[in-house]
Formats: structure tokens, sequence, C-alpha cells
């Protein structure tokens, strides 16, 4: 039997980015959010689930672009802290954790350069939601890690360790142990059943 919870958005586990914005004055700013996806392959984009009454939410509004940048699993409280005070309150909080950021080459977004992967985001559309409006952007360039990139051009997601937020825990987590290989332990069930 299973217990009934009511409507909640318990989707897990989901990743733990910084979206970065410029604010007007061109101070860069950070903001976590776990409400984020890929949501189109061609062309590559990204979508982020950002709360009206966020500094980052008027300044995606006027800047019409963002970065998401992934952090790895031992800068969990870096990301905590970003994403529990408000550039408002605090306008130079990525120097409080000593974050740097550079300008985008592309867009008009600071990339959070002590995060391995930084993706360039030209905003494409809004949603209003409600509480939140889910922000897609076009993914115009991606920045990582040489020493991430594999010889065969793929990320090493093990040596990556990117950190991961469940919500129904509020807990940050790493990566656990591989169990399948997409698009392949499933072929013995296509066989058995003749597709």
């Amino acid at each position: 039997m299973k217990k009934k919870l009511g409507p909640s958005p318990i989707i897990f586990p989901m990743p733990a980015l910084l979206v970065g914005t410029y604010s007007d004055d061109g101070t860069p700013n950070a903001m976590t959010a776990a409400w984020a996806a890929a949501c189109c392959h061609r062309p590559p984009c990204v979508g982020v689930a950002v709360r009206h009454n966020r500094m980052t939410f008027a300044n995606l509004q006027k800047q019409k672009s963002f970065t998401l940048n992934i952090p790895r699993s031992s800068q969990a409280a870096q990301v905590d802290y970003l994403g529990m005070v408000s550039g408002s309150d605090e306008p130079n909080k990525l120097e409080v954790v000593k974050f740097e950021a550079e300008k985008g080459e592309v867009i008009n977004a600071p990339l959070i350069t002590n995060c391995p992967i930084n993706l360039e985001c030209k905003l494409v559309d809004r949603l209003a939601l409600g509480s939140h409006s889910w922000f897609a952007g076009e993914i115009v360039q991606v920045h990582v890690d040489e020493a991430l990139v594999q010889d065969n051009g793929k990320i090493n997601v093990k040596a990556l360790d990117p950190l991961i937020y469940t919500t129904s825990t509020t807990e940050y987590h790493s990566l656990g142990k591989v169990i399948a290989t997409a698009y392949n332990v499933g072929k013995q069930l296509m066989k058995d059943s003749g597709k």
C-alpha cells in the first residue's frame, strides 16, 4: 500500500547548480537552484525555476542571459550559502565564499570559475507558473575543466563528483555507484518481448 502525501514537487535527486547573472551595476551574482533540467536537444536548452522575489529573477528579466554552473560535492557549504543569502542583502556574496567570476565568452552573464562546468545560456522563454517562473535558455557555449574531459570527448562524471540535492530530506549528496549502462540494460527485455 502507498501513502498519499498530497501535491508536492518531490522529484529527486536533483542537481544543485549555481545560476549566474549580473546585477544592474555589473556585480556578478549566483543563486543556488535545484529545480533545473535539460529541456531540449536541438537546439540544446536547459531550464531553471526561479522564485519571483529573488534577485536572480529580476536579473534574468533584464539581462536575458544566465549561466548554469555545476559545482563539485566538496563545494556544498559554498553552494548552500549562495542559496540562503540574497545578493540584495550581500552584493559581494561570491567573495564571501571565495568564488571568482569572469564574463561569459558569448553572453552577458558570469561564469563561476570555481565550478568545473559552466553553461552559457541565452534566455529564450519564460513561463510563469505560480510561486516560480521557468526560464528556458539555449546553451551557446559549454566550458569544462580539461582534466574532466576524457579522450572520447565525454565528461568523466565520477571525477566531477557533482553536488546533488534531495528535496524531501533537504540534504546534499554525491554520486553513488554505477548500476547499469543506459540504452543497454533494457535490451534483454526488448529481446524477450520481441521488440
